[in-house]
């Protein structure tokens, strides 16, 4: 079994119907639906062919909205045609949203202007281009190019160790917010978060729409890795974005920030996903290169619970054998105990016997050497505890609730399962007729509940399969 989710990012590679199957059947355990391009009624399709090729290929696959924010973007140019910028030229960068050339470019975000100082980098179009700011004006920034290069039109703007003082959550991610929980997603990505009040502002809509799905807080900041604690005390899981962030700090440093949000996260008990280029050259070519396999690899021994492929998938040439291939990466990795064990800190929000019991059940596994662990869960809590404490026994998500199973289709180790039926002699014929346990295994039965008063919750129980 693998432990470790794969993510496969949506896109023109991958719409027909037959080449997304052999995505799900490759491995993909979440689709990302990117909200950063396309319109809704194109995600609308998107969505209703992912679940027509999850009920054609018998997956279980979780839909991931993946909210834009507030991306700061150069804008059209004339004649839709990119321009060319030397080392050493002047280039302008003014507040607005008309075609811009090769001496101006406009930016529809106008906090850019007041927020640089003399002498601050700027990279565009994913760090290609470089450009020095030479002068503030009323409504422009006077920059002179470092490192020039071709520039199109409507790319990303970085500003390294600049704040910025916009919210994680635009007007647009709203909108799109309220569609994706409309359209049936079962977790939602926010983009460029910066403090705990990002995450909460989401949540508080999700709220006021009427559903609410786990959100994964995408960390591409400084900001964001500073307050890493507090987002994840509201957040449910975290993303570490590693393109973005790779141009807000020195590019040294990324792969320490990398392991120090995913041990933050592990820590807390919650999910976390790692993005951007893990496969990068496989947009072109049928394999990666040897360094590519090995940062998957350790990003399985980090603890990563998922592994994000993007461009790979969605615009690259070889989309299914690029999930294939993570696939077998992993399992590979995982043959190897991981060097590190993480305690998952104790979580003050929530009764201490919850944790208590899970532990008991995963050493029981263990020393009865059982086939599976099966938690009966209605809301996902004890999944995402047994998930936090890695048991190497297989983990059964055994639910009620499709969004719970949509929920924990990115947790660790679980396979989440939708069932009408919490009795455990439904569950164990059940588990039977899926194939899923065989005959004679030993299987642990667990629920953890917050109510002590409940008589059918907070048990262990112990089965051998007939």
């Amino acid at each position: 079994m693998r432990h470790t989710k794969i993510v496969a990012t949506l896109g023109p590679a991958c719409s027909q119907p037959d080449t997304l199957r052999a995505l799900l059947n490759g491995g993909v355990d979440i689709v990302r639906l990117n909200f950063s391009h396309g319109s809704h009624e194109s995600h609308a399709r998107s969505y209703a062919a992912v679940r027509d090729a999850a009920e054609a290929t018998g997956r279980t696959v979780a839909v991931m909205q993946d909210l834009s924010g507030p991306k700061i973007r150069t804008g059209p140019l004339e004649g839709g045609q990119p321009v060319t910028l030397a080392p050493g030229q002047t280039l302008r960068i003014a507040a607005g949203d008309k075609p811009g050339n090769s001496e101006v470019v406009y930016t529809p975000y106008e906090p850019l202007i007041r927020s640089v100082s003399r002498g601050d980098r700027l990279l565009l179009d994913d760090g290609r281009i470089e450009l020095r700011v030479e002068e503030l004006r009323h409504d422009e920034i006077v920059t002179s190019v470092v490192a020039g290069g071709s520039l199109g039109q409507k790319k990303g703007i970085n500003a390294p160790g600049v704040g910025l003082p916009a919210s994680a959550v635009t007007e647009k991610d709203a909108a799109d917010l309220r569609f994706g929980l409309h359209l049936g997603v079962d977790l939602v990505a926010l983009s460029f978060v910066q403090t705990a009040d990002d995450v909460q502002r989401a949540i508080d809509i999700m709220r006021d729409a009427g559903r609410s799905v786990p959100l994964i807080a995408k960390i591409e900041r400084p900001a964001a890795v500073s307050n890493i604690d507090a987002i994840l005390g509201v957040a449910q899981g975290v993303m570490v974005a590693r393109g973005d962030l790779g141009l807000e700090v020195p590019l040294e440093q990324v792969p320490r920030m990398q392991k120090h949000i995913i041990r933050r996260a592990r820590a807390a008990g919650l999910p976390s996903i790692l993005a951007t280029q893990v496969l990068e050259s496989m947009r072109v070519d049928p394999r990666p290169t040897r360094a590519e396999v090995s940062d998957a690899a350790n990003a399985v021994d980090e603890g990563a619970d998922a592994i994000m492929l993007a461009g790979e998938t969605a615009v690259g040439a070889h989309p299914a054998r690029a999930v294939e291939t993570l696939d077998a990466i992993i399992r590979d990795a995982e043959t190897m105990p991981p060097s590190e064990r993480v305690v998952p800190e104790m979580d003050p929000a929530r009764s201490p016997h919850g944790r208590a019991v899970c532990e008991a059940a995963v050493t029981l596994a263990a020393t009865a050497r059982a086939g599976a662990i099966v938690a009966v869960t209605r809301e996902g809590h004890t999944a995402r505890m047994l998930a936090a404490l890695r048991p190497t026994t297989q983990v059964f998500a055994v639910t009620p609730s499709a969004g719970v199973v949509g929920a924990t289709a990115m947790l660790w180790g679980v396979t989440p399962i939708l069932t009408t039926t919490e009795d455990i002699n439904e569950i164990e014929r059940l588990l039977s007729e899926r194939h899923l346990v065989s005959s004679g295994s030993v299987v642990v039965f667990v629920n953890i509940s917050a109510e002590l008063n409940r008589l059918d919750a907070n048990f262990i129980n112990v089965q051998r399969f007939q």
